[in-house]
């Protein structure tokens, strides 16, 4: 796995986040980030030491770690992100002067120079340029890039509507640039909220933008839901919520529970948050909306009952399965003798093997031609 990525403004050491937890062969950086770089430092150097500049989506702290020199923002919808760039910084001997902004929340200054790593999810992109844009004025610098296949016709028509004309650089090692003249006018902030119905269990599901499978049900927790009862216990887990779906219905089975709704994605945890209290608004004193990378320092809560996952296998554009197992192995700590971790999965997934590793066996409680229910309790 290479580590040392050098760039103009000097060479650090990066790795992913969770170390120790991913393949080999995968970086921490990619071809956008040194392009950002790049880019910067030939064309903007003089402007750097002045700047507030805002960095936007940055995965592992790439782009964090070789600006920590400067005023800057890591502004992001991702804890892990967050934790990632921390975990750089302090590898690299970097003092933490980086102000850390959630997707919830927008810098409290003036924006010189804004650096977006462009997201696949559109509706997030165009949810995090109206809140860029009233930070920027007219000598604002917007410079924004991704794999060359997805700087789209779409994705100009964004930065034409929310910031202003555009142009797109050549490609470069398959990456390319968009530079955004700062000239639209301002829009009044309007989330893009998406809601659909499940109406099995009398649910009224809203989404933010950056949750997962926002439009419909997902096909793995429908199959979940279809398969949910019994659900018993008074501390109930929905690790890597999302929406809190899984979680809104184990409180239509058991009203009486105490439901904790898990992710590192603050969009899914807002949406979590509005879904109990839409669906179950007397139960909103017994639920906990926590932001975690996955049940991390579980400890010294209170043992849980029953936990529900449907666990992610990708890490942005990266298909890996060290998610799910971290997932497995926190459960383990987080759950009561005799309390019973449940998840759905893609069949060809082998998380069997790891929950009989961790746990001493599991059982499969329900097949489709595409999911698999798995049920593993920890032993007294």
């Amino acid at each position: 796995m290479q580590i040392e990525l050098t760039h103009p403004f000097g060479t650090h050491i990066l790795q992913r986040y969770p170390r120790g937890a991913q393949h080999k062969s995968l970086q921490a950086w990619d071809a956008t980030d040194e392009y950002l770089l790049r880019t910067l430092a030939d064309n903007y150097s003089d402007r750097l030491p002045t700047s507030h500049i805002a960095i936007l989506n940055d995965d592992f702290g790439a782009l964090t770690c070789a600006l920590q020199p400067y005023h800057i923002t890591h502004w992001s919808d991702s804890l892990v992100a967050q934790q990632a760039a921390r975990a750089n910084l302090a590898s690299n001997e970097l003092e933490d002067t980086v102000n850390w902004c959630h997707s919830l929340e927008a810098p409290s200054r003036p924006v010189d120079i804004a650096l977006l790593k462009i997201p696949k999810n559109l509706t997030f992109l165009a949810d995090q340029l109206q809140r860029l844009r009233p930070l920027l004025h007219d000598k604002s610098i917007v410079l924004a890039g991704s794999k060359m296949q997805k700087v789209t016709k779409s994705v100009q028509d964004l930065f034409e509507q929310h910031i202003g004309p555009n142009r797109t650089g050549l490609a470069w090692k398959k990456s390319r640039l968009l530079l955004a003249e700062v000239s639209a006018p301002e829009l009044t902030y309007s989330t893009a909220m998406c809601h659909w119905e499940v109406p099995e269990y009398n649910l009224n599901i809203a989404n933010m933008p950056n949750v997962f499978a926002r439009n419909q049900l997902d096909i793995g927790a429908r199959f979940m839901l279809e398969n949910l009862t019994p659900v018993t216990g008074q501390r109930i887990i929905d690790l890597g919520c999302g929406n809190g779906v899984l979680g809104c219905a184990a409180l239509h089975l058991n009203p009486e529970a105490c439901v904790t709704f898990v992710d590192e994605s603050y969009h899914a945890v807002a949406s979590a948050k509005q879904n109990v209290t839409t669906n179950h608004p007397d139960a909103l004193p017994n639920c906990e909306f926590w932001h975690n990378n996955c049940l991390s320092y579980y400890g010294l809560r209170e043992p849980a009952d029953l936990i529900l996952c449907n666990p992610p296998f990708h890490q942005n554009n990266t298909i890996t399965e060290h998610i799910a197992i971290q997932m497995f192995q926190d459960s383990y700590f987080a759950l009561k003798p005799g309390g019973e971790l449940r998840i759905v999965a893609n069949r060809h997934l082998a998380y069997g093997k790891v929950l009989k590793k961790r746990f001493g066996g599991f059982t499969v409680t329900a097949n489709s031609d595409k999911f698999t229910i798995l049920s593993t309790f920890k032993k007294g």
